[in-house]
């Protein structure tokens, strides 16, 4: 510590200064002070750009292509942990970092997730643009490494990261370290990686006198709230709307927060922490012949494996591992054959829970090794339904609840059923912001159409707060389908009160199931196709919130309404939609 004093004596600190800083830092470890060290030096970026801070440009950059906040959340650890090496850093959002730029780095780390079917986030569509261009930027002075996040359940597991991979090395860069593709499960390989790649470029580069990490935006925070440290909310309202003969359940949820701990823009996203249904647990237990009071370890922490199930492990989100890990347990040939086909493996999975497993293939098992083969319970996402501007302690979410029959038993969904059905106003949810910057409405007042179906309408209701609440003189069109019109047509009060109040200029809605021919919001779309192509000849940004299968259809609909209307042919057609999309006026939110 005293080491610590007599280097700011050379400061321009004044000594009661100097007193107040030592009484703070007392008693503080290495690595304490290592961590402070990098914060007080990021304090600086508030008051200036991060370049300033140092006079040479960041040994590394750290970009993140987000579309949940995990990539966001590893490159941030990674970032922070550079100055332990003696490594000066600057962490980028890929939407915010200029392609051309690869050209000037030597060391650069890529933290990207893979969405779909093998896309990258909405967030990096002109980085791969730039990168997948028949000309190819000249990259041979640029070091790499990548770090994927993906989920193997899917057949185009973590590709975003391998084409990224295979991109950098076609314009001649070089990996310094192998490629990791990350399953769901991805936190201590991210550590063991983060850590490897700091060590090799300590060796690779001399250390810095100024070490700082320029964090992204230029702006050092306190620790924001995530997976890892969720925000305890309470619920204030929890509502049915819909109608009581409608096939879906669909709440709309306020939560409390604390504005000075939360905030977030519309298009974001809010993970929410949830309990496994008591009745499902039971069952599961009772069928693989445990006890409820078994004791587990789990992560260091001593539980029951009842509790284990209810609030820690995954039961109604069927991974294709734990299939495969199930068919070891039962020795069922029939399920090894299953596994031994990836095709029918991913089926398998995506068309059973647990309890299916389990029934369909009996065996016991121990309690330990029960929650060995079981992976982690995850949040589940849900569009925001509001605007800050509007509700500045609140955060709304509009739930659908998942139920089906299959296998002669009922299913529910986990998150779905338990906030739909056993969470009531005053309980407290654990929750975080999960930032969508490849989702937000545009800084001008530009036109916006918003297409959504069912729950994908929720986003919509925050964007046409905000902008009732900025007197934004932005056109706005709706464009929403569900099933019925007198039973599903969520927010309707909403809509009807915006277009009377001429905030919402143009709305239609297509209700599939009210007449004997199926109308879906591509069918609208189409109807619509010459008012669509004048707003977007105006300037328009185009949203689609929803399914990947609607959204599909609605990429389909609008090349050929932009084919139709503005004459073009099938390839300058796609052109003007992939425009759409690297402009940043064509943007998705499917799920």
């Amino acid at each position: 510590m005293q080491n610590v004093v007599k280097t700011l004596q050379k400061t321009t600190l004044s000594e009661i200064q100097l007193h107040a800083l030592n009484q703070a830092l007392e008693g503080f470890s290495h690595e304490q002070l290592f961590w402070a060290s990098g914060y007080i030096s990021g304090l600086c970026v508030d008051f200036s750009s991060a370049k300033t801070v140092s006079e040479e440009s960041p040994d590394l950059t750290v970009l993140y292509a987000s579309q949940g906040g995990n990539a966001r959340s590893v490159a941030e650890s990674i970032a922070a942990d550079a100055n332990k090496y003696g490594l000066s850093s600057q962490l980028i959002s890929v939407d915010k970092y200029k392609p051309r730029n690869l050209a000037k780095e030597k060391y650069l780390l890529i933290v990207i997730s893979t969405q779909g079917e093998g896309e990258p986030p909405e967030t990096a569509q002109e980085l791969f643009r730039y990168l997948s261009a028949k000309k190819k930027p000249k990259l041979e002075n640029l070091q790499y490494a990548i770090f994927g996040l993906g989920d193997s359940s899917y057949q185009y597991f973590c590709k975003a990261a391998q084409d990224i991979d295979e991109y950098l090395q076609g314009a001649g860069a070089k990996a310094f370290a192998p490629r990791i593709d990350a399953d769901l499960v991805y936190q201590a390989e991210a550590e063991k990686w983060g850590t490897e790649v700091l060590q090799k470029l300590e060796k690779i580069m001399p250390p810095k006198q100024t070490n700082v990490v320029a964090l992204d935006k230029g702006k050092v925070s306190k620790k924001r709230h995530d997976s890892m440290n969720p925000y305890q909310a309470e619920v204030l309202e929890n509502r049915c709307i819909t109608s009581f003969d409608s096939v879906s359940d669909v709440h709309h949820i306020a939560l409390e927060i604390d504005p000075d701990e939360i905030n977030y823009q519309p298009g974001d996203a809010v993970g929410v922490f949830f309990k496994n249904d008591p009745e499902l647990v039971t069952e599961i237990l009772d069928t693989i012949h445990l006890s409820a009071e078994d004791k587990v370890n789990l992560n260091g922490t001593t539980l029951t494996i009842s509790e284990a199930l209810s609030e820690k492990l995954e039961l109604t989100l069927l991974h294709p591992t734990v299939v495969k890990a199930w068919a070891g347990v039962s020795d069922d040939c029939k399920l090894k054959d299953i596994c031994e086909d990836n095709n029918k493996l991913r089926v398998f999975a995506n068309e059973n829970q647990f309890i299916d497993l389990i029934l369909a293939y009996p065996a016991d098992i121990r309690a330990d090794k029960l929650i060995e083969l079981l992976l982690p319970l995850k949040p589940r996402l849900y569009s925001i339904a509001s605007s800050q501007l509007a509700y500045e302690d609140e955060i709304h979410i509009t739930v659908s609840t998942l139920q089906y029959q299959a296998f002669e038993r009922s299913h529910i969904g986990g998150a779905s059923g338990y906030l739909t059905q056993r969470i009531t106003e005053g309980d407290l949810l654990s929750i975080y912001i999960s930032e969508n910057s490849g989702f937000k409405l545009p800084e001008d007042d530009a036109p916006v159409i918003m297409i959504g179906a069912g729950t994908g309408i929720a986003p919509f209701r925050g964007f046409l707060q905000e902008r009732e609440s900025r007197s934004s003189s932005g056109k706005n069109w709706l464009i929403f389908g569900n099933r019925h019109f007198y039973r599903d047509y969520l927010y309707q009060s909403e809509w009807l009160n915006y277009r009377k109040d001429g905030l919402l200029q143009r709305a239609n809605v297509a209700f599939s199931r009210d007449d004997d021919e199926r109308i879906y919001v591509q069918n609208r779309l189409q109807q619509e196709g010459k008012g669509i192509y004048n707003w977007l000849q105006e300037g328009a940004y185009i949203y689609v919130c929803g399914g990947i299968e609607m959204e599909k259809s609605i990429s389909k609909s609008l090349k050929d309404i932009v084919k139709s209307h503005g004459d073009m042919s099938d390839d300058s057609a796609e052109n003007f939609i992939n425009t759409l999309r690297i402009q940043g006026r064509y943007s998705r939110d499917v799920y």
